[in-house]
């Protein structure tokens, strides 16, 4: 069935988020001489892997509970208590510590906005705050407010897009040596954060992303889920839709530029990657468009089986499967952790081999979707990718360790930054703070729960 293949790959994703983060977490403490920055950047991205797992791990679990819903049980208002439970409101409430965290992330790194000595203890404070408030006011507000909610994270846009524009312009412009380092960092960032919004590029700029909202605003109030109160649907929706698609072509028009005067690179492949996508995906809404307004119209249709695996496709893949690449890729690549002693090398082994089998794994479930194969023939794919990623995966390791770049070293001999010194203490405090966040959103998804808490 169609809608199987939605989720394939999120319990998955549960497990490798959780993974990846506690070895960053592990390789980030076993660094020391490294930039404030770059060691606070890879706390702060290590956090975000494992809440996200945390937030994919509830997920799962409702998706799990709802493939054993019968059309009774949809009819009982058994799907209304599943998101009124405990469940959901643990995703919620992860996604919100998400939301907090990632708002800091632009401060810090690449460019360091704060450049003080209390530059976590601030940032700490920014997170705790953000959290403690949207936390229970979205669960207390049906979650009614979630594209209200995710405004906070257009800081990642406005900044990052500043930086990468600033040090392509010095590259290409002023001879910048360096600066190149600065503005691929800057563009991963924005798909590491934002790509699950940035393939439906063409449908938020010319307006089709609308008409799927409306539908799916109209199917959750038909399966007693709750929708989206008309200031988050009529504002912030469309701002949020046409930042993502501005922010794609302005990534992929620095990246042409750059093409043009410096040669082809792997991030003009990626972006012209997504562009493609996300014309194919405008192309297809026009085909569908009559289903996805059926909902408003009439009588809610199904889409067609091919355009739900294109979704579960490209989405799944975007979100579950390049994110965690792209952030590996900075943590190793972007001189964020100490990989040189053998501690450490065991471990980013390890991360290397974790991610080399599960996009392997995870791109044959994909093609399988789309592609009627036996299992029989895919399971022996995947033991031929593991026969051949077992050993290898030293010498992609070693090869990312050989070309390392460093975003903040090529700033500092660009614009010389002021360098505080930062107590060991204040790290230790931060992953405290957001340890300390996660078990209040937990303890209240515990609590909202039990006292049967069903919204306003």
């Amino acid at each position: 069935m169609a809608d199987d293949a939605i989720n394939a790959l999120l319990p998955v994703a549960a497990v490798v988020h959780i993974a990846l983060g506690i070895m960053t977490l592990i390789l980030v403490r076993q660094t020391t001489d490294r930039e404030w920055n770059e060691k606070f950047a890879g706390y702060i991205i290590a956090w975000m892997m494992i809440i996200l797992g945390l937030e994919y791990t509830f997920e799962t679990i409702i998706d799990f509970k709802i493939e054993q819903f019968t059309p009774l049980d949809f009819a009982n208002g058994e799907f209304t208590a599943l998101w009124f439970s405990v469940y959901k409101f643990g995703e919620k409430a992860m996604a919100s510590a998400f939301i907090s965290l990632v708002c800091i992330l632009p401060l810090i790194y690449p460019y360091p906005l704060l450049q003080r000595e209390n530059a976590i203890k601030v940032s700490a404070a920014i997170v705790l705050l953000l959290g403690l408030v949207m936390i229970p006011i979205d669960i207390l507000t049906q979650y009614s407010h979630r594209d209200l909610k995710f405004s906070v994270t257009w800081i990642c846009y406005f900044i990052w897009i500043s930086v990468y524009m600033r040090f392509m312009v010095g590259e290409l412009l002023h001879g910048e040596e360096k600066a190149r380092e600065v503005s691929a960092v800057s563009l991963l960032l924005l798909l590491g954060v934002k790509i699950q919004f940035m393939i439906f590029w063409l449908m938020n700029l010319s307006g089709q992303s609308k008409m799927y909202q409306a539908r799916w605003i109209v199917e959750d109030d038909l399966i007693g889920g709750v929708s989206q109160s008309e200031i988050s649907t009529g504002i912030f929706l469309p701002i949020g839709m046409t930042l993502s698609g501005l922010i794609l072509v302005f990534l992929l028009l620095g990246e042409v530029w750059r093409a043009y005067k410096k040669g082809f690179s792997g991030l003009t492949a990626v972006t012209g990657m997504i562009f493609v996508v996300g014309v194919i995906w405008f192309l297809l809404t026009i085909v569908v468009k009559d289903t996805a307004n059926s909902c408003i119209e009439t009588v809610c249709q199904p889409f067609p089986k091919s355009f739900i695996d294109w979704y579960a496709f490209t989405y799944q893949v975007a979100i579950y499967l390049l994110v965690p690449l792209i952030f590996m890729y900075i943590i190793l690549n972007y001189n964020i952790v100490d990989t040189e002693t053998a501690e450490s090398k065991t471990i980013t082994r390890i991360m290397v081999l974790l991610l080399l089998l599960v996009a392997t794994s995870s791109l044959i479930e994909m093609i399988q979707i789309v592609l009627p194969i036996p299992e029989m023939i895919t399971s022996a794919i995947f033991a031929a990718g593991v026969v051949l990623f077992i050993g290898w995966e030293e010498k992609i390791m070693d090869k990312m360790i050989k070309h390392k770049s460093n975003a903040v070293q090529a700033i500092d001999s660009i614009i010389p930054m002021n360098k505080p010194v930062i107590d060991e203490s204040d790290y230790r405090m931060f992953s405290l703070v957001i340890f300390s966040l996660v078990i209040y959103g937990l303890l209240l998804a515990v609590l909202f729960d039990a006292i049967g808490f069903v919204g306003r």
